[in-house]
């Protein structure tokens, strides 16, 4: 990037004229109207070598024009008072900049030399029930920040978690059951292979689970109920694990 080909001329320079080459760190200018880049270093080596800052400044300009790269570099590279260093790039090697960056596949971005394995949980939507605007903002977030990271370099380990093994599943099969008992699923007798297609549509869902919970939180028995259908669920019922199936599928569809 820029401001790391500007920062390290500027070490260079600020070596050269005897100075700690750390102080040469170039950033973007707080006054666009001036220049396009800044360097403070000399305002913070003052105190350390005892000099006026506009005095280090103008030797370390000196040393930056004596560079061979700044002939083709820079502009206007100046002092201002007290002490910060000013720099304007010039127009030819901002295009041919630009132009470089037009045909590099990172886009001057280089892979980070400390390579990390990160895991993120992002999106979080509830099977069977209505998606809204949330889990489309953390979705995208979460996408494109485990995009960005792994152009970086870093091993990402990614998953939209979804919640599918709480009580609303319960809620849910436990609320079919009572309307349509005589499906396969709450036979016990029952040994075959359960049918393909739900019984039940999208649409279906997402009518089913806010009735089912705001009538749990009148009725008492109807939460009972919930509650055992979701302990029958995670402790292997054959049955409620086939809706439990097909609602994760229409959900993820």
């Amino acid at each position: 990037m820029l401001n790391n080909r500007l920062t390290s001329l500027l070490s260079r320079a600020f070596e050269a004229a005897g100075y700690d080459g750390s102080l040469g760190v170039a950033v973007k200018s707080q006054r666009p109207d001036l220049a396009q880049f800044q360097c403070n270093g000399a305002m913070s080596a003052a105190k350390t070598y005892k000099k006026p800052p506009f005095v280090i400044s103008d030797e370390v300009i000196e040393q930056v024009k004596a560079l061979p790269e700044c002939e083709g570099m820079i502009e206007e590279i100046i002092t201002v008072r007290p002490g910060f260093i000013n720099i304007t790039l010039k127009d030819s090697y901002l295009a041919a900049y630009m132009n470089e960056l037009l045909g590099d596949a990172r886009i001057g971005v280089a892979l980070t030399e400390d390579p990390k394995t990160m895991v993120m949980d992002y999106g979080g939507p509830n099977i069977a029930k209505p998606l809204h605007v949330g889990h489309l903002r953390t979705a995208i977030i979460g996408e494109s920040l485990k995009r960005l990271f792994k152009f970086l370099g870093h091993k990402v380990i990614a998953d939209v978690h979804l919640g599918d093994w709480g009580l609303q599943m319960g809620m849910i099969i436990s609320d079919i059951e009572r309307s349509k008992p005589e499906l396969p699923y709450f036979d016990p007798d029952f040994h075959g292979e359960y049918p393909g297609e739900p019984p039940f549509s999208l649409a279906d869902l997402e009518e089913i689970y806010p009735r089912v919970s705001a009538a749990s939180k009148e009725d008492p028995a109807v939460y009972e109920a919930a509650k055992e259908a979701t302990y029958k669920l995670q402790h292997g019922h054959s049955g409620y694990l086939a809706l439990w199936q097909h609602i994760v599928d229409i959900s993820v569809a």
